[in-house]
């Protein structure tokens, strides 16, 4: 199945555990990938996984989308000179840090990082894919569970799921009616390779190719799905 054939799609955290299914999974219905890392090394492992994939179109480049608003730009213009306009994007970035504490506990320093992390750091990559979207184009943001509710545990780590919630659906209004589409989409655990291997991962977990199954048809945009901005994959039937 090609549906994809023909567009290309840059996804941020590509060499992440669920940014590599997704890719897997783009390539497998023929898009051409962009994979955007900020470290090369970690590129290598990427197209090992991907090795075995034999449509689409795998492109690397190195880029830190974590920058200010000038930095912002000089990858923006790197990209657009490179790939002119995007049909699609996706965002799968972030770190949790030593956020693994009870808010009352998190020290200046560790609230500083973690919103620079874990908030600050989806806003610039906003900043700099939105505009190098076709008007018809889809942006698709992954954030987690916890921006829906408590995290007791690892507070600060929900309150900027919840303002990144916040940040996306915004700017999903905000081009509703000049396009392109942006949709933020609220994922529960993941089978990533990773958590496999360390035997933590549960049967009854999404695996990062479903999501890209999902995303998939968010870019196509012909889908009842498509025509809402907010979209929950937490648990297979759930």
């Amino acid at each position: 199945m090609n549906s994809l054939s023909g567009k290309t799609i840059v996804v941020a955290g590509a060499t992440g555990g669920i940014g590599e299914g997704i890719t897997k999974l783009l390539l497998q219905h023929g898009a051409k990938v962009v994979a955007l890392s900020r470290s090369e090394e970690k590129f290598e492992s990427l197209r090992v996984y991907l090795s075995g994939v034999d449509t689409g179109n795998l492109i690397t480049m190195q880029a830190d989308l974590d920058q200010d608003q000038e930095g912002s730009y000089e990858v923006y213009q790197r990209l657009k000179e490179r790939f002119g306009g995007f049909d699609g994007a996706v965002v799968t970035i972030g770190t949790w840090g030593n956020a693994n504490r009870r808010l009352i506990d998190v020290s200046d320093e560790l609230w500083d990082q973690t919103i620079k992390d874990n908030l600050t750091s989806h806003f610039r990559t906003l900043r700099t894919l939105v505009p190098l979207l076709k008007t018809d184009g889809a942006l698709i943001h992954l954030s987690g569970l916890s921006a829906d509710g408590p995290y007791p545990g690892a507070g600060v780590i929900g309150l900027t799921n919840a303002a990144k919630k916040s940040l996306v659906l915004t700017m999903a209004a905000e081009h509703e009616s000049t396009g392109p589409r942006i949709y933020e989409l609220i994922i529960g655990p993941i089978r990533t390779r990773e958590r496999v291997a360390r035997g933590v991962a549960r049967s009854n977990w999404y695996n990062p190719e479903d999501l890209g199954v999902f995303i998939s048809e968010l870019i196509q945009g012909d889908t009842e799905a498509a025509q809402k901005p907010l979209h929950y994959m937490i648990q297979p039937g759930g």
